[in-house]
């Protein structure tokens, strides 16, 4: 009897040292899950840091209006474009939706100017009619090339490192 009961101890001994271990390991990949965790955390907090930081710098009021002038063709709001009733508004036919996600930061790379549009100033028509083209000579095209393989290199470029390169981390 005594070394059924002396079996059965060392029996016990040997599973709880086993399922203590198991614990114990656990334990140690829970807190490395843990610390891996944090230090993510950190780091997701420092890149929405830098975010923010590029944000606020991308939306300066100057920068806005220097790229409004540079990329849109307005012109100031004359007394005959403002409506005296809602019956003189017309519903447009020609609207076109866009076909890109709002967060495509391809967008505020530098393009070329769009195209003059005038507006016939007839009210039974509203006819809007484009200004001819201007023939591009051989400067423009080349400073256009070189304007696209620099729009392809900052491209490739990830937007992460062009974060630090400006911060002159």
């Amino acid at each position: 009897m005594i070394k059924v009961f002396a079996a059965f101890a060392i029996l016990t001994v040997m599973i709880s040292t086993a399922s203590v271990y198991n614990l114990k390991q656990a334990t140690y990949d829970l807190e490395e899950k843990k610390r891996d965790i944090s230090a993510q955390i950190l780091k997701d907090r420092e890149a929405i840091k830098v975010l923010k930081a590029e944000m606020a710098y991308l939306s300066r009021p100057e920068r806005l209006e220097r790229l409004g002038r540079r990329h849109l063709a307005l012109e100031s709001t004359d007394t005959e474009q403002i409506a005296a009733d809602i019956t003189e508004l017309t519903v447009r036919d020609n609207v076109q939706l866009v076909k890109m996600p709002v967060d495509n930061f391809q967008l505020l790379l530098p393009r070329q100017k769009p195209s003059t549009i005038v507006a016939v100033n007839n009210p039974q028509t509203r006819n809007i009619t484009s200004l001819p083209k201007v023939e591009k000579s051989a400067t423009q095209k080349a400073e256009n090339r070189k304007l696209e393989q620099r729009q392809q290199e900052s491209r490739q470029q990830s937007l992460y490192d062009r974060i630090l390169a400006k911060l002159g981390n």
